[in-house]
């Protein structure tokens, strides 16, 4: 049960994206600018927080709804979703590894308070492995060579702000969840 769970919420999050912020982006923004990446990549929030209170066993769900949304809403060829979704996937690990070297005691403690200076940290070391490898991967796929600096500082900012804003998205639903269970309890 809880492997669907951040199959389903990552799935949700690709379709807000896909069809509310995306068009969003495309009215005020130039279509050019966002081609390869948005500037507010609500999945990327999805990754990095479910994988911070489930552990690595989040992977294989967010590996395969990557597959599945990528697929299914974007009429992406198989191989090319295979290598994305890896890459992406691999990012996470390599992100929470990457910290792991640099602190410890990373992973949710119910006991104790979430720093979410934490999750925004190793959510920008994902984002840095994620955006640049992928990057490179569209650089070889389209010969996008002139737009290498830009695809990965989009990347990047899309992926930041997109995990700021669905940490944002998750405190409010956690408190809205817990407003409701105390209600029903009385």
């Amino acid at each position: 049960m809880n492997i669907i769970v951040p199959f389903l919420i990552f799935t949700l999050a690709f379709i807000i994206h896909k069809y509310l912020i995306y068009p969003l982006e495309l009215f005020f923004l130039n279509p050019k600018s966002i081609e390869h990446a948005s500037f507010l990549y609500l999945p990327h929030a999805v990754r990095i927080i479910t994988y911070y209170l489930m552990g690595p066993i989040v992977l294989i769900p967010i590996f395969l709804s990557q597959c599945f949304t990528f697929l299914v809403f974007n009429d992406a060829e198989l191989f090319d979703t295979l290598s994305l979704s890896t890459i992406s996937t691999l990012s996470i690990f390599f992100g929470f590894a990457l910290y792991d070297l640099i602190k410890e005691d990373k992973r949710f403690n119910i006991y104790k308070a979430v720093d979410w200076k934490k999750i925004i940290i190793i959510g920008f070391f994902v984002s840095i492995f994620n955006s640049s490898l992928s990057s490179l991967y569209l650089l070889k796929l389209d010969g996008l060579e002139n737009f290498y600096v830009t695809l990965n500082f989009t990347y990047l900012f899309g992926d930041v702000l997109g995990l700021v804003f669905g940490m944002i998205l998750f405190i409010l639903g956690m408190k809205i969840f817990a407003r409701w269970r105390n209600s029903d309890s009385l």
